[in-house]
């Protein structure tokens, strides 16, 4: 009885449109129903509308537009990396056309490991007491035997001051420009390219077989690069290659959504699980994919990945089971695909850009080292940004339009229920 009054009362007080009327009892009965009825409706609707703004929030809060402001642009250059890929200096034979020990093809599998080591099936007692972090500190070159030559639009500068050391699924690489190395104070390098500066041009001269990336500050080289930023150049090769960018820019609300909504992660966000680089990207992700997935099938992963212990690292065995799935392991396929390979769960990054190559050429040399020329065919007229439609504030504002239109509601209406409900005497 009580609660019985206290709901009447509130319906005859509140200042939510046609209770009162529900409430009166000296009206038509009759008026009384219909105000229910249109009150319910209201109600109806109201909640529709919001589930729909819900659901326009959740999966509709970002948009992408072009920008065409391009005259005050700084336009970063992509981070170069090189991986050694050979040794032109290791003889691993006494005499031209002497076959291999098991001992040495060994070394030279685990030298350079891509995934593979059809050595480790071979009978060969000493090699599995072989330190396999020995020999790629004793055989792998440092920068200095790899790298002589270095210039930023045509000034020359000291190539590993910048060409810093960096982890990766090859062992140890050389990155400059990249967002994973350990900076010093000689390693600081402007590449940004204005009006003022015209497109950067980088020059390499190399002494060493390699593999040269080039790719976002905040990306890795990794097995299942993109070809076109991925070139193998042996020794006594020229290669001039000319790319353009497309870069990608960010509303400030960007970082305020949730992940899962905006689809994307900046560097900073590295997810708990993700231990074998510092920042995040969707190479660095693939590389962790790769670290599990060696360890799921083969207890261990080989000895160049980085970030692991020590107690994870694979012996001879282990690296035969790696090469026994090296098609599972080093592919990568789409959810539901019959193929052998990994799915790998990688969102892009959010401040990716796109690199393209616009003319590529090589050429030989009869003698001497290999001459690399990167550089940017053009300054970007037009780039990407991302921005925020609908924040949480839009959604509570619109939300509470909702409210004001279909039952002339606001907050303090929804303050005045519980005390005019229970806290009134």
């Amino acid at each position: 009885m009580v609660r019985h009054k206290r709901l009447n009362f509130y319906l005859k007080t509140t200042t939510i449109h046609g209770l009162h009327y529900i409430a009166d009892e000296n009206r038509n009965i009759f008026i009384r129903f219909l105000w229910m009825i249109i009150f319910v409706i209201s109600v109806i609707g109201m909640f529709t509308i919001f589930i729909a703004q819900y659901e326009s929030f959740k999966h509709n809060s970002i948009s992408f537009v072009t920008e065409t402001t391009y005259l005050e642009w700084n336009t970063s250059f992509p981070a170069v990396t090189l991986c050694e890929t050979g040794s032109t200096e290791i003889f691993w034979t006494a005499a031209p056309g002497e076959d291999y020990s098991p001992v040495q093809q060994f070394i030279s599998d685990v030298l350079f490991f891509t995934g593979s080591c059809y050595s480790c099936s071979l009978s060969c007692e000493m090699c599995s007491k072989l330190d396999l972090h020995e020999i790629v500190k004793r055989f792998r070159k440092g920068c200095p035997s790899i790298i002589p030559v270095c210039e930023w639009n045509g000034v020359p500068f000291d190539c590993c001051d910048k060409f810093l050391p960096i982890d990766t699924e090859y062992g140890i690489c050389f990155s400059i420009n990249s967002l994973h190395t350990t900076k010093t104070a000689k390693s600081d390098i402007n590449m940004e390219s204005n009006r003022a500066t015209g497109p950067g041009e980088l020059y390499l001269e190399v002494i060493e077989d390699i593999r040269i990336y080039f790719h976002a500050p905040e990306d890795v080289p990794f097995i299942n690069a993109n070809s076109d930023q991925r070139k193998d150049i042996s020794l006594g090769e020229v290669y001039n290659v000319s790319i353009t960018v497309t870069e990608i820019a960010n509303d400030q609300g960007i970082q305020d959504i949730a992940i899962d909504k905006r689809g994307c992660r900046f560097p900073w966000e590295t997810p708990e699980d993700m231990f074998v680089h510092k920042y995040y990207s969707y190479s660095s992700c693939v590389v962790q994919c790769h670290a599990n997935a060696h360890y799921n099938l083969c207890n261990c992963t080989h000895h160049l990945m980085p970030g692991l212990s020590e107690r994870k690292y694979c012996d001879t065995d282990g690296l035969q089971c790696l090469t026994d799935n090296f098609d599972t392991l080093n592919r990568l396929h789409a959810e539901g695909s019959s193929k052998p390979g990994l799915v790998c769960d990688c969102i892009p990054s959010c401040v990716e850009p796109e690199y393209k190559i616009v003319s590529e050429q090589r050429s030989r040399l009869k003698g001497g080292n290999s001459k690399i020329s990167l550089k940017l065919h053009s300054l970007p007229t037009f780039r990407f940004k991302r921005n925020v439609v609908r924040s949480t504030m839009d959604l509570v504002v619109s939300g509470g339009g909702s409210v004001g239109l279909f039952i002339g509601a606001s907050l303090l209406n929804i303050i005045e229920a519980p005390y005019l409900l229970f806290m009134r005497q």
